[in-house]
Formats: C-alpha cells, sequence, structure tokens
C-alpha cells in the first residue's frame, strides 16, 4: 500500500449517520489507527483521530471515516478522509 500525497478530513456529519452500514469496520485501537496514519503519509492533523471506520476492498482501503477521541459515540463528528 503506498501512502498518499494529499489528503484531507471534511465532515460529514455523526457517526449515527453510518451507523447502519454493515460494510464498515471499526478500528479503534491506537496502533491500528497508527497504521491508518501511516497510510494516509502520516498527515499532522490525523493525531486529533482516535477511531476510524474503515472498508476494504481488493487488499486496499475503499472509504475511511474517523472521529475524535477514542469512544465512537453516536453523537461525534464524523471525518471523511478523502485521499
Amino acid at each position: 500500500m503506498a501512502t498518499k500525497s494529499k489528503v484531507d478530513a471534511k465532515p460529514i456529519g455523526t457517526i449515527r449517520d453510518i451507523n447502519d452500514r454493515k460494510d464498515l469496520i471499526l478500528v479503534d485501537t491506537s496502533q491500528d489507527v497508527e497504521e491508518i496514519k501511516k497510510y494516509l503519509g502520516s498527515p499532522p492533523w490525523f493525531d486529533d483521530f482516535g477511531g476510524c471506520f474503515v472498508k476494504v476492498g481488493e487488499g486496499d482501503y475503499e472509504e475511511i471515516y474517523c472521529y475524535e477521541g477514542s469512544v465512537p459515540y453516536l453523537e461525534k463528528t464524523l471525518y471523511k478522509i478523502e485521499w
């Protein structure tokens, strides 16, 4: 997996908005979140995120959504990571 050169995070709503999606996997351990950060090229603003929801296909990330803090409360703002 190659790192990405231009990465951005845009707020898209709350965790509640994706709560029913069965194709997303919760990533909430610090080691796994750190691996996502490295995959994205280690943008410094990514340190604010404590967890992510990811969709994986063909051995690569297709979608990444992250939230601040470590507990995925339904009311938390959700950011779509674009690359």
